[in-house]
């Protein structure tokens, strides 16, 4: 018997916790934070839960003895397989007991490596004694101790090294998505993983369904416009309008993007998602194409660098022809030298951006540091186009001590989609109508297939059995296959599938 239950995944996007189980085995396909689910108990770095008990309270975790670091009962599945390095995805591994093993594509935990590399190591990031087995593309992986083997193929989608995935187990073969587009710059993975899909009938196609809203629209998002339109009337005719460039693919982006760039007359900055590492290629295109150079934070800077050195991911921004931005960092009062300014600059960066500020200087990179640097970036604007994750950060050392410049902003990712974001975008607002800016620029095309997209995925792979995941609204498959299971609400109910 083979068996599906949901612990997240399920009437949210992200969160995806599947537990795949049969007769002798049982793996869970992805294992990623609820940002949702914590949303509503904890608030980093105010309010953040304390440890692993506190997520298990609130059922932000699946409450199964011996799956976590915390408890010493035998662990209750045989592995976990991860698709991709978004945190709602894999975020939640670092708290699984050490004896259950984590399968994972090579580049995939690279970046995740990289990533923890640049933070501070706590105990909701501390994987050190993970069991990591690496796969890549083709590879046959059978999970130890189970009936249950797996293919990784992979896909396009927001972040590189993205996989779906095709599952034996009890007799029956699985087509598993994860996060899937077909419009992106890789939509020849997306292509090769169909074709892996119809080599063989399928008995069952898990696919998610991000971009899959009802007509009459969802509450949470009348919520969020409503919030948002609360901050516009507050602000009044200071609130920058939004200016919305339609793009089906990555390649009406960069088209979008190089006009944009190339009409200012100021400084432009271009907010992206922290690991869309295929967009700041598309936004490096663009400001090289308008004439300008990309100058990026160092956060961004040190993945592109390790990125081109430990992974095998292709079209990543030369960091030979961009600029690092160094943050600005004050002095601590007990370092202050006689007759220095209590907000003197210090340059006690940490080891791994001195290292990388050394490595883009040797190279003969510019390197722009503390208020020389930000002068230089108010006076030249139109020389540069920033790209980082959030600009809100930026804006306030363009005109510390001095006067706002010019400046234009590109959100080039999604719109706030819950309350939080709402209420961090409304201080970026304010900082756009500080700096004159009267109104931005949205240019963006989503890491999510289409409604038209999953539709033909789910006619080409065929499958005996429709699964809905990482959509709020599983309905909405209803009328595009004759045998659609629709899980539960209730955590952990499971879904028989044969």
């Amino acid at each position: 018997m083979l068996s599906l239950r949901f612990y997240g995944g399920h009437y949210e996007i992200g969160g995806t916790k599947l537990l795949l189980g049969t007769d002798e085995g049982a793996v869970f396909l992805d294992f990623g934070k609820s940002f949702e689910t914590e949303g509503r108990f904890f608030e980093e770095p105010w309010n953040p839960p304390f440890h692993i008990p506190s997520l298990l309270s609130v059922g932000a975790l699946p409450g199964l003895p011996g799956l976590y670091r915390t408890d010493a009962a035998a662990p209750p599945v045989n592995g976990i397989i991860i698709s991709h390095a978004h945190q709602d995805h894999g975020g939640c591994v670092p708290f699984v007991a050490p004896g259950i093993p984590v399968y994972v594509g090579a580049d995939t935990r690279n970046l995740m490596e990289i990533r923890t590399e640049t933070g501070q190591s706590k105990w909701s990031t501390d994987d050190g004694h993970v069991d990591w087995r690496r796969f890549r593309t083709g590879d046959e992986v059978s999970v130890e101790g189970s009936d249950i083997r797996f293919r990784p193929i992979h896909v396009d989608h927001s972040v590189p090294a993205s996989y779906g995935f095709i599952v034996e187990a009890a007799g029956k073969r699985i087509g598993y998505t994860g996060d899937i587009r077909m419009h992106g710059r890789r939509s020849q993975m997306t292509a090769d993983f169909l074709a892996a899909l119809r080599e063989k009938p399928l008995d069952v196609l898990i696919c998610e369904g991000t971009r899959l809203h009802p007509p009459s629209g969802d509450d949470d998002d009348d919520l969020r416009q409503r919030m948002e339109g609360i901050y516009r009337d507050r602000m009044g005719e200071a609130a920058p309008e939004v200016v919305r460039k339609d793009c089906d693919r990555e390649e009406d982006v960069e088209r979008e993007l190089t006009r944009v760039i190339a009409s200012s007359e100021g400084l432009v900055l271009v907010e992206v998602s922290p690991i869309d590492l295929d967009r700041m290629y598309t936004v490096w295109r663009a400001a090289s194409a308008a004439g300008r150079t990309l100058v990026i934070p160092a956060k961004q800077a040190y993945m592109l660098e390790e990125g081109a050195k430990r992974t095998s991911i292709q079209d990543l921004v030369p960091p030979a022809e961009t600029i690092l931005f160094m943050a600005q960092r004050k002095k601590d009062k007990r370092t202050l030298s006689a007759g220095e300014p209590e907000d003197a600059e210090s340059m006690a960066f940490y080891k791994w951006e001195k290292a990388l500020a050394e490595k883009w200087e040797g190279a003969g990179s510019a390197v722009l540091w503390g208020l020389d640097g930000r002068a230089e970036l108010r006076e030249n604007g139109r020389k540069y186009v920033i790209c980082a994750p959030q600009v809100v950060y930026i804006l306030p050392e363009l005109c510390y001590r001095a006067s706002p410049c010019k400046i234009d902003f590109i959100l080039s990712k999604s719109e706030p989609f819950n309350e939080e974001m709402v209420f961090s975008f409304d201080k970026l607002l304010n900082w756009l109508a500080f700096f004159g800016c009267h109104r931005y620029y949205q240019v963006h095309v989503s890491g999510h297939a289409s409604p038209a997209d999953l539709r033909r995925i789910i006619e080409e792979a065929n499958p005996t059995t429709l699964v809905p995941v990482h959509t709020k609204h599983p309905e909405m498959f209803q009328g595009w296959h004759d045998r659609l299971l629709i899980p539960s609400r209730t955590a952990g109910e499971p879904l028989v599938v044969g």
